[in-house]
Formats: C-alpha cells, sequence, structure tokens
C-alpha cells in the first residue's frame, strides 16, 4: 500500500485566479456538455479557461473557493441563496461569454436556464464547480476537508459528499439539445 503525500487545502483568492482556471480548463475538456458547447477542440481550451475565470471570479467574494497549494483539485462552492447567477453577471461578462461560445451563446443559456428551473430553492450550499487536473500525477489527491466548505454550515455540503460517495443520486438530470 503506497502512502499518499500530504495534500494542504485552502480558501482561493483572487491571486490564484490564472492558475486554478487553467486547472479546471484542463478538468473539463472532455467533458460531454463543454465539448457539445465548445466543439473546436484547438480552441476549447483556451475557451474553458475563459469559463472559469468567469466562475471563480463570480465566487470568490462568497469566500468558498478552494484550492489545493498546486492545484490539483479545486471546488467552487456558492453559499446558500447564492446558487444562481445573477442578471448583471451575465451583462458584465457578456462580451467574454459571447466570445467564448459565438453562435452556440442562446443553446448555453436556455440549457443554463433549465438548470436554474429545477434547481432546489431551499437554503443549501451548491457545489457549483469541482475539478481534479488530469495533467497532475496522483490524481487521488482528494479529501473530505476539500470538499465542504469549511466553517460555513458543514452539514448540508457534507450530507452530498457522502451522497457522491455513496453513488447516490443527489441531484436531477435535464436534457441537452444536441441540434445546432
Amino acid at each position: 500500500m503506497s502512502v499518499r503525500p500530504a495534500v494542504n487545502v485552502r480558501a482561493a483568492t483572487k491571486a490564484d485566479s490564472r492558475p486554478l482556471s487553467q486547472s479546471l480548463a484542463r478538468a473539463f475538456y472532455d467533458d460531454p456538455v463543454f465539448s457539445h458547447f465548445l466543439p473546436d477542440d484547438a480552441a476549447r481550451l483556451r475557451k474553458l479557461e475563459t469559463v472559469m475565470a468567469i466562475l471563480f471570479k463570480l465566487g470568490e467574494p462568497h469566500g468558498a473557493c478552494y484550492t489545493t497549494d498546486n492545484y490539483e483539485s479545486i471546488t467552487l462552492w456558492r453559499p446558500p441563496n447564492e446558487w444562481d447567477v445573477p442578471f448583471w453577471a451575465y451583462i458584465v461578462n457578456g462580451p467574454a461569454l459571447l466570445t467564448t461560445f459565438g453562435g452556440g451563446i442562446g443553446r448555453v443559456l436556455s440549457t443554463l436556464d433549465m438548470m436554474e428551473n429545477i434547481h432546489p430553492h431551499e437554503p443549501h450550499w451548491y457545489l457549483q464547480t469541482i475539478g481534479t487536473d488530469p495533467e497532475i500525477p496522483g490524481q487521488r489527491l482528494w479529501r473530505r476537508d476539500h470538499a465542504r466548505p469549511v466553517g460555513r454550515g458543514r452539514r448540508p455540503a457534507h450530507a452530498l459528499l457522502s451522497g457522491i460517495e455513496q453513488g447516490q443520486r443527489t441531484s436531477r438530470s435535464i436534457r441537452v439539445s444536441v441540434l445546432s
């Protein structure tokens, strides 16, 4: 049995934005939904970096984004009653979103709308993004401490993680159109 190296989990700060976004982009490069929204393999990684930077920029002020020191694993949490993306965020990030998704922006916004319509409305911690960089050796660095907001109402997040570990279904699925 091999011993896993010690991993430090800490709150991510604005200074982490670029390396954190690059790591998450690599983690989501082969994701089927992002591959559908960003079909150009050559441009997907660069565009995903933009998307992940926006998600981090929106989540970081809540103080619930976490990373390992070398960006092996990252979580972007949203606190209770803050899970949805406010309208102003679409306006402020509109140019970057249009550049990233081009003519497919309608499909992206439609999918986000479907997700928001089925999202539970009772107060809960929302794990918006969770990723492990596939290029960093030792991908099994995940820890329970990383998967919940430290000191911020651990029970709901802990229940979500427990459900994932036990293979329980923790959310509803939606159907994403594959038509252009």
